[in-house]
């Protein structure tokens, strides 16, 4: 039987500019996938992209997401958001967080067949902004 919930981290070290996660999410409904950074600083230039791939090798653009400013990095909140209905969808997802400058990165994406309980707007998650496909 397969889980109700499937998890999928990487932790991108203490210093890198790009991180991404290639998730297979064959057999799920929805995917909520979120970026960390640790600066709280502020650091102009971020940009985030979610892509979808049916082999995970040739990926398609999803969503560009959102480029952060200095403003909405110097935060401690997610950074983005992305609540994705994956019916109908490619069989991997792709979060890609690209910084103007070397720090820690986390990208999670978590696996689920329902979405009732998933937060709506980017105050309800605690997030900076928040992304719904």
């Amino acid at each position: 039987m397969r889980p109700q919930i499937k998890v999928n981290s990487s932790l991108g070290g203490t210093s890198v500019t790009t991180m991404s996660l290639a998730t297979d999410c064959k057999g799920y409904s929805y995917a909520t996938l979120i970026a960390y950074s640790s600066t709280s600083g502020g650091i102009a230039g971020t940009t985030t992209l979610l892509e979808e791939s049916d082999d995970n090798s040739t990926y398609s653009t999803v969503s560009t997401g959102v480029t952060l400013s200095t403003v909405t990095q110097a935060t401690t909140a997610a950074k983005v958001i992305w609540n994705v209905d994956l019916r109908g969808r490619k069989r991997y997802l792709r979060p890609t967080f690209t910084l103007a400058a070397a720090q820690n990165v986390v990208l999670t994406c978590i696996l689920f067949n329902a979405s009732k309980d998933a937060p709506v707007t980017a105050a309800l998650a605690n997030a900076t902004n928040i992304v719904n496909i």
